[in-house]
């Protein structure tokens, strides 16, 4: 238990443990109102001290607050090969990131501050035209479905699920980036990208070697 929550009383112990309860459980952003811990600043730095103690870190959204792993946290469990999706689920969400997301942002239908979970929904019909065979198109979207990676739009299609909302603020545009990388790997943005993170490897290399 961090020292910044056992110092509250018991009553307010009891509404941090409820608003972080909600925080990991939920599916979707919490309004602060909500919740006494999430609406009063000074509660709300004691719910963040609580889901550090998990390595977890609180997410500003559009429309609430939600946790999701802190960037340093996820890489680790990245690199221990917790919470790796397999190649073909990899290439059917990529797929749909980029026809629901990265296309319309493109266009200007989809606003850089929208959620990405309210993307232009993916028939499909899109699966037909990309090098995946047909087979294994249904169970890696089960496997995506189930996991909240993605949802079903009666009659439309296929969005970004849930799960997209615990992205920190970092790891999205990471996300973002490698959708430029990918959908115009020889456009302006795509150069400023590579230019920026040759500078900080190169950094990076420096500080290690000194």
């Amino acid at each position: 238990m961090p020292a910044s929550l056992a110092v509250l009383s018991e009553r307010r112990q009891d509404q941090v443990n409820a608003a972080v309860a909600a925080l990991d459980n939920g599916r979707t952003p919490i309004p602060p109102n909500l919740f006494p811990a999430l609406a009063e600043p000074a509660l709300r730095r004691v719910v963040e001290d609580v889901l550090a103690v998990s390595g977890r870190v609180l997410i500003t959204c559009t429309n609430g607050l939600i946790s999701g792993y802190d960037d340093a946290i996820g890489a680790r469990l990245a690199d221990e090969g917790l919470g790796i999706l397999p190649e073909i689920d990899r290439a059917i969400l990529a797929v749909i990131l980029i026809f629901s997301v990265a296309i319309p942002r493109a266009e200007g239908e989809l606003p850089p501050e929208a959620s990405w979970t309210n993307g232009r929904p993916v028939p499909d019909e899109v699966f037909d035209g990309v090098a995946i065979q047909p087979v294994q198109v249904a169970p890696a979207i089960r496997r995506l479905t189930d996991a909240d990676l993605i949802r079903v739009v009666p009659r439309k299609g296929r969005v970004l699920g849930a799960q997209f909302h615990r992205l920190t603020p970092r790891a999205t545009s990471f996300l973002f980036e490698q959708l430029v990388l990918l959908a115009d790997p020889y456009g302006s943005l795509a150069d400023s990208i590579k230019r920026r993170r040759g500078h900080q490897h190169r950094t990076t290399s420096q500080e290690a070697s000194s």
